[in-house]
């Protein structure tokens, strides 16, 4: 039997808000390595600015062992405790690569992006029901200040738009329609997430998120994982 990493509270929370920040399911050297291995799959140097001076942002899918070192036990246990049932816990492995969403500073002013469910591209195909996957995870590989590319959840969401789904099944069916449409769900006022390196964000499918601006100094890694 496997023995539940996430506390009774924690699982709570996440029902109630749709997301979940963790802390401790990465150890600190597994972290760094990823870190450094990050960077050098992106070909940059961490301590040249000029060498990521024109970049705004980095969706690489980089298949490196220290990368994606990250998706440890703990974590892959977490993320089937969060799962809604259905699956078992060996169903959960680790990826042969590293999906990054890197942000890099921008001399623009802090703001969010849109609020948006993954896989509600109309190219994609992907359906409401069943879901396109179960739960996701976003995991940061070092330390991100306040307006430094975090990213933005709008906590409760996940109920709202599911609620909108059901209203009209067949109509909100595909996934981007419904994408399309998250205004009609009164969503409410988004959080930033200010994560520590190593911390890992879970999320429902159904959860409003976005990405952000960075407006700090230094890039914000980190990468994103389905099941």
């Amino acid at each position: 039997m496997t023995e539940p990493i996430l506390t009774h509270d924690q699982v709570v929370s996440y029902i109630e808000d749709g997301y979940l920040l963790v802390s401790g399911l990465i150890p600190r050297d597994v972290v760094q390595r990823a870190e450094a291995a990050m960077w050098r799959c992106m070909g940059l140097d961490r301590n040249d600015s000029a060498s990521w001076s024109e970049r705004t942002a980095d969706h690489g899918h980089y298949e490196d062992a220290e990368l994606t070192a990250v998706y440890t036990d703990k974590l892959l246990t977490a993320a089937w405790q969060l799962s809604e049932g259905g699956l078992e816990r060996e169903d959960f492995r680790p990826p042969k690569g590293g999906f990054a969403i890197n942000s890099f500073p921008t001399d623009s002013a802090w703001s969010p992006h849109g609020p948006h469910i993954d896989h509600s591209i109309k190219e994609h195909g992907h359906e409401s029901f069943p879901a396109a996957f179960r739960v996701a995870t976003m995991t940061f590989l070092n330390d991100v200040e306040p307006h430094g590319g975090g990213t933005v959840v709008w906590p409760g969401s996940h109920r709202k738009i599911a609620a909108l789904a059901r209203s009209n099944p067949d109509y909100y069916r595909p996934m981007w329609v419904l994408g399309g449409e998250l205004d009609k769900a009164d969503i409410g006022e988004c959080v930033e997430i200010v994560p520590q390196g190593g911390d890992v964000l879970f999320y429902h499918v159904f959860c409003a998120h976005s990405g952000s601006l960075n407006a700090t100094d230094y890039p914000r890694l980190a990468m994103n994982m389905k099941w």
